[in-house]
């Protein structure tokens, strides 16, 4: 579920970052610009989480293994297979959830030039609902905290312009 909340919470950011400038202007997108913001946006954040699950979760074996037998062990074993699929499904799940909150944000904008703050909004309230589990207090903090991310991301995203 992290790597789930990680990507849709990275491609709404990184998507609204990458485009604020145009968006914020009013500027229509093409289906090529969002196409290929968002791939790679999911692609860049779902290299990063497996890089950075599978070095996590070799060390773990390897620390486990090491204390069970008192040695190193450098076979590749069928716990380390299933922890390479393991690491990929998180992957994968990861690009999904990114290219999704990517597109989320950004397909309105393509339908209607001013709907770029409308659809983050909406983007984050509904993240922050499948974070939360319903409405109440966990989603008023999960939408406090997704939502100062991306005002950051916006703020960056107009002060050092990258697609103008």
């Amino acid at each position: 579920m992290r790597y789930l909340a990680l990507g849709a919470i990275d491609g709404i950011l990184t998507a609204s970052t990458l485009s604020a400038t145009l968006l914020l202007r009013g500027a229509t997108l093409s289906i090529d610009l969002i196409l290929s913001i968002s791939i790679v946006v999911a692609t860049v954040n779902a290299l990063t989480v497996f890089v950075a699950e599978l070095s996590h979760q070799l060390h773990e074996i390897e620390e486990i293994s090491y204390k069970i037998s008192l040695r190193e062990g450098s076979r590749w074993t069928l716990l380390h297979t299933r922890l390479l699929f393991a690491t990929l499904r998180s992957t994968l799940g990861n690009f999904v959830a990114s290219f999704a909150g990517a597109f989320a944000v950004l397909i309105p904008s393509y339908l209607y030039p001013y709907a770029f703050l409308p659809a983050v909004v909406v983007s984050i309230a509904v993240t922050s609902l499948v974070l939360a589990g319903g409405l109440g207090r966990r989603f008023l903090e999960f939408s406090l905290l997704i939502g100062v991310a991306v005002a950051v991301g916006l703020a960056i995203g107009l002060t050092f312009p990258i697609i103008a």
